[in-house]
């Protein structure tokens, strides 16, 4: 669930940081619908239950700045008297409005453009689509590494002994959530998809971000150094 435990992404600062409720209401209107798909969580009729839709605003500890959440909540009794009732919670950010996720411009375009589309879908709840242009995005990383073989599985593990062990897990990770949601229809919840995205955006900060970084800081080294000789 988004900001479970007083963690998760600020939309502000672009960062993952730490954050405090600073108010609640347990019931706003219009009510919301979850996008929990087109099942209604009461048709079926041995299900009695309550549903409502609460406001939660949370504060980033690191920045001061507000995050207004939309909180759905279905409780569902279990089917015998002892059973523990089934709570379905979900949290919708309503402000700041959702923006898609970019990388840094270090990588190369096509790249960062099938990115923004992945995130653009996840900040829809197509979560699927997302897992597929995710995959997408990671095919062309591992095709601007050089990297060979038939399929995107030979490709990744072309890599290895270029690229870190752990690198090459989690571009793993990224092609397999591509994998299930184009082959088998499988859905990931927003927190899964969004720890792949974080993945991909740890990738280009390794293979571009760095290496960019510390080109920058050479050059800056050796300016200095023919000003200091010319001087």
């Amino acid at each position: 669930m988004m900001f479970e435990d007083g963690a998760g992404f600020c939309p502000w600062h672009k960062r993952d940081s730490s954050f405090k409720a600073v108010h609640e209401l347990t019931s706003v209107a219009p009510y919301f619908i979850p996008p929990w798909g087109q099942r209604n969580v009461f048709e079926d009729e041995k299900k009695k239950g309550t549903a409502y839709t609460g406001l939660v605003v949370m504060e980033c500890l690191h920045c001061g700045k507000a995050v207004v959440l939309l909180e759905s909540i279905a409780i569902l009794p279990g089917r015998q008297p002892d059973d523990v009732p089934e709570l379905r919670q979900q949290r919708i950010m309503v402000s700041p409005a959702p923006l898609a996720r970019v990388l840094h411009d270090s990588a190369p375009e096509v790249i960062r453009s099938l990115f923004v589309e992945a995130s653009t879908c996840a900040e829809a709840g197509a979560f699927r689509a997302a897992g597929v242009m995710y995959r997408a995005a990671v095919e062309e990383l591992v095709k601007e590494q050089q990297a060979t073989g038939r399929t995107l599985y030979d490709k990744i593990e072309s890599l290895k002994g270029t690229l870190s062990t752990e690198l090459v897990e989690d571009l793993h990770e990224a092609r397999m959530l591509g994998n299930d949601s184009i082959h088998d229809g499988l859905t990931y919840s927003a927190e899964e998809v969004e720890d792949v995205a974080k993945l991909i955006e740890e990738a280009v900060l390794i293979l571009y971000v760095q290496p960019e970084q510390k080109r920058a800081m050479r050059e800056a080294r050796k300016t200095r150094r023919d000003l200091a000789k010319n001087s």
